[in-house]
């Protein structure tokens, strides 16, 4: 089930008989589903098991700092996730681990006594994770495969490569249209949250990747109703699509990847699009060190939201200090002569 039809399922059973609590809850659970789809995860597409503490406590954190909601409001928006939660736990589909649960209990608790939920920082993959998924996404299909399954497994790479190396949202990539496509400078103009646009730069194999797919589907000779600068970059070849150009689906590049990560033996978890934009903004943020210059990258509203990057590129600041000064002891030095000693008395 998704998470939008369990949403409705638990506004129908659990406020059946009470219409005030009703819209209480379905007010403050359309603000959560709103938060999920701004970081890319569709409520009509996923599951369950996405709904971890992190991403719930993450939205609190965004209601009070980006949002700014006061206070009541953001314990009646609380309740109406918490309550949900306590409904799922019940019917036995609650995706929470009972470590994580304890978490998010405490988080919670933190807040209605209006201090800060524990530091919530994302979980980019790792290099060796996102070798694994290019690899199985590059791997040739057979020579003898039907020509929709070849063009798809182009596109795939292309989406992937496209992904991580310029921090788009998956909303963003489906919405893509040749026309802002930048040959000049391997980038595009893209429009994200609210209109907003902004330039985003390929890497140079994401911008081989993503021409080389454009020309295997014109060499396809698929067809398109409308101005040629209107097709999507990315588009769909499953057999309904036939042989038109059609745009992908954010729910579509959200099963590909679930089947390229089945498929490369990792965690459906630690790999979808979202992740690959967390693996953008730490990679440009500690490339950079500059908050701005991220900002603008991702295209965040709020510095609030780039922040967190910093604290991931700190953790690895801390991590390489360990390594240098872990041991607690302070540097060996030859003992001074009693010469060098008077000598520094003198000068002080």
């Amino acid at each position: 089930m998704t998470i939008r039809t369990e949403i409705e399922w638990f506004l129908a059973d659990a406020a059946a008989g009470a219409p005030l609590t009703r819209r209480t809850y379905r007010t403050g659970l359309n603000r959560f589903q709103e938060y999920l789809l701004a970081n890319g995860l569709d409520p009509e597409v996923h599951e369950l098991e996405v709904l971890q503490a992190s991403l719930v406590l993450g939205w609190a954190s965004w209601l009070t700092d980006v949002q700014g909601v006061n206070r009541r409001t953001l314990l009646t928006y609380l309740s109406a996730i918490m309550s949900f939660i306590s409904w799922l736990q019940v019917r036995d589909l609650q995706p929470i681990a009972s470590s994580d649960y304890a978490r998010l209990q405490e988080g919670m608790r933190r807040l209605r006594r209006n201090q800060k939920p524990p530091e919530l920082v994302p979980h980019p993959p790792e290099d060796p994770e996102l070798n694994e998924l290019l690899l199985v996404a590059r791997r040739p299909p057979s020579t003898s495969a039907d020509p929709r399954e070849r063009l798809a497994a182009a596109r795939n790479t292309a989406i992937l490569e496209t992904l991580l190396s310029t921090g788009m949202r998956v909303g963003e990539l489906v919405a893509l249209r040749t026309r802002e496509l930048d040959e000049a400078d391997g980038s595009a103009w893209v429009t994200g949250k609210r209109g907003r646009t902004r330039k985003v730069f390929f890497a140079t194999f994401a911008w081989q990747s993503t021409t080389e797919y454009l020309r295997q589907r014109h060499s396809a000779g698929l067809t398109y109703r409308g101005p040629l600068g209107d097709q999507p970059v990315f588009a769909r070849h499953d057999r309904r699509a036939g042989t038109e150009v059609l745009p992908l689906s954010t729910g579509a590049v959200q099963r590909m990847f679930r089947k390229l990560a089945q498929r490369a033996g990792l965690d459906l978890k630690d790999v979808t699009p979202h992740a690959l934009r967390h693996y953008f903004g730490t990679r440009m943020y500690r490339a950079t060190s500059d908050l701005a210059v991220t900002q603008t990258a991702l295209g965040h509203a709020s510095p609030v939201t780039t922040r967190i990057y910093a604290k991931l590129a700190d953790s690895a600041v801390q991590e390489a200090h360990r390594e240098a000064f872990g041991d607690g002891q302070p540097p060996t030095t030859s003992p001074r002569s009693s010469s060098d000693r008077s000598q520094v008395r003198d000068t002080s």
